[in-house]
């Protein structure tokens, strides 16, 4: 029993330091610890036991079975972490919401401004859909203002009040392909995937990864900030201002052509003192 319940102890010692870790390098929100907190009759209560037992004769069978049911509950609620298992006090609050029913006709303006980030998608159909990214950072939970008078029509994303240990890398947003957008986003460490949505002028400020596909509706983009932008062979661009682009690309007089045969459909202005690098998709 006694080499069982140093094999064991030892495992818990792993279990326990890879969650630190997990939490330390972003890949596990400390929000677990509320989850141990309220289920502590599997958590906390062990511990007790083995503070209790540990000068009785029959410590080393407490101590066992202990750890074994404290690695269990361990690795099933770090599992239950990554597939946001809604047991979890984590995931008892809705982070997520949507309005399907926006006005197809009006121009709807997309404001966020905030220190976290955002992975930027569309879908197929009108409206907006938004989730959080489930990776611990600085961010709160979103919420929306919508204006319902005026065009455009202003949405705009905030956080609210979200505890320490709640908090979030940022926002997975969705843009509907049938409605008409403008967007006008600071954010860092974000991702941009820009394709089959209808885009009036926009502006992205901040760092990130843009993808400009070949079924962006989209007459101008200014970017301010540091950023990787990818586009697609099928999409003739312009950029105007200082940036970095592939050789093959051709340094006109309207600013740098990723197709030269072909009239430019998007115009991207670069504000001065930023720092972006241009690849052929």
């Amino acid at each position: 029993m006694k080499n069982y319940h140093n094999t064991v102890k030892f495992i818990f010692g792993l279990v326990v330091i890879f969650q630190i870790s997990s939490i330390f390098f972003g890949f596990l929100r400390p929000s677990i610890i509320y989850d141990y907190l309220d289920y502590w009759l599997l958590t906390i209560l062990p511990l007790i036991l083995l503070f209790l037992f540990r000068k009785t004769n029959i410590r080393e069978q407490v101590s066992f079975y202990s750890y074994i049911l404290l690695i269990i509950v361990f690795i099933f609620f770090q599992v239950g972490h990554y597939i946001k298992a809604d047991f979890l006090t984590t995931y008892g609050y809705d982070s997520s919401f949507e309005n399907l029913n926006l006005d197809s006709r009006i121009e709807h303006q997309l404001l966020i401004d905030g220190n976290n980030s955002i992975e930027l998608n569309y879908f197929l159909g009108n409206g907006y859909k938004v989730d959080i990214l489930n990776k611990p950072g600085n961010s709160g939970y979103p919420e929306t203002i919508e204006t319902l008078v005026g065009e455009p029509r202003a949405i705009i994303f905030r956080e609210i009040d979200t505890s320490y240990l709640l908090k979030v890398k940022g926002w997975k947003v969705e843009l509907g392909s049938e409605s008409i957008w403008k967007l006008n986003i600071f954010s860092v460490d974000s991702n941009f995937y820009l394709d089959n949505l209808t885009l009036n002028p926009s502006s992205l400020s901040g760092t990130g990864q843009i993808y400009l596909g070949a079924n962006l509706d989209l007459s101008l983009l200014v970017l301010n900030g540091e950023y990787e932008v990818t586009v697609s062979k099928d999409l003739p661009i312009v950029v105007k201002g200082n940036a970095q682009v592939p050789d093959s690309w051709l340094n006109a007089t309207v600013g740098y052509l990723n197709q030269f045969d072909e009239t430019y459909k998007l115009e991207i202005e670069i504000i001065e003192g930023s720092e972006v690098i241009f690849k052929d998709g």
